[in-house]
């Protein structure tokens, strides 16, 4: 595990080498003037603290995966400025109308990555849908710990 990234919990073959040619460079891949180099999906809306992507890597049985990822490089909600929040509420709101979203979730790990589950070391929020089409049995999993 680098600084930024956490390679135990990376879930894909080529996520694993973008994130170690991260560690390589010694950046993380989620601050802002590094995440065009190391995130391909284009950024859908930018505001004072977060700016949305869709996710590179969807969780399986998706049928929309953001990420709301925060513009400075904080690892924990403590070192997020006053309106963040709101912000980050307000970014939730608009997905929700622009993807005709009608149920989902809200989810955010943060902390160390070590023990968080996530597998970069920089806050960022996913607001995950499931396919209304999934199979019966099958549940979008939200990897925590």
């Amino acid at each position: 595990m680098s600084g930024f990234i956490n390679m135990d919990n990376a879930r894909h073959d080529d996520q694993r080498e973008v994130m170690q040619a991260s560690a390589n460079a010694g950046v993380c891949p989620f601050d802002e003037e590094h995440l065009p180099t190391y995130h391909k999906t284009p950024v859908l809306r930018t505001g004072t603290y977060w700016v949305i992507t869709a996710n590179q890597w969807p969780y399986e049985h998706t049928r929309v995966h953001l990420l709301a990822i925060a513009r400075q490089h904080v690892e924990t909600i403590t070192e997020l400025p006053t309106g963040a929040g709101d912000e980050l509420f307000d970014h939730v709101r608009w997905a929700i109308k622009e993807y005709d979203i009608d149920f989902g979730g809200l989810a955010m790990r943060f902390g160390d990555v070590k023990h968080n589950g996530a597998s970069v070391n920089h806050l960022h929020a996913h607001i995950i849908v499931p396919d209304k089409d999934k199979p019966a049995d099958a549940k979008v999993k939200f990897k925590i710990s």
